[in-house]
């Protein structure tokens, strides 16, 4: 039998946005997520990456995060990775 344990306070989201967007935001600023069945989450800004790699570029990475190109509309080698984390996960979030 095998089993993962998961702690319910290790759960972050990443937001990406353009680099025009990032004098708006600072660590630890307050955010909402809203998740696609409408539910509102709240977090706090944990980190903000300094630049991005884009994986189909065959130079090196070292150091900077890792993203593909593209996300359906959105070309991510544009964006800036910013790490959410989440000040509480409720409980019907976790067993969907």
């Amino acid at each position: 039998m095998m089993m993962t344990l998961i702690d319910k306070h290790s759960f972050w989201v990443y937001g990406y946005f353009e680099e025009t967007k990032l004098t708006l935001l600072k660590v630890n600023d307050p955010v909402d997520i809203e998740l696609m069945n409408g539910q509102i989450l709240t977090g706090h800004v944990e980190s903000i990456a300094r630049g991005i790699y884009d994986s189909d570029n065959p130079k090196s990475r070292d150091f900077v995060a890792d993203v593909n190109p593209t996300f359906n509309w959105v070309r991510l080698e544009q964006r800036i990775p910013v790490r959410i984390a989440l000040d509480e996960v409720p409980d019907q979030t976790l067993a969907a």
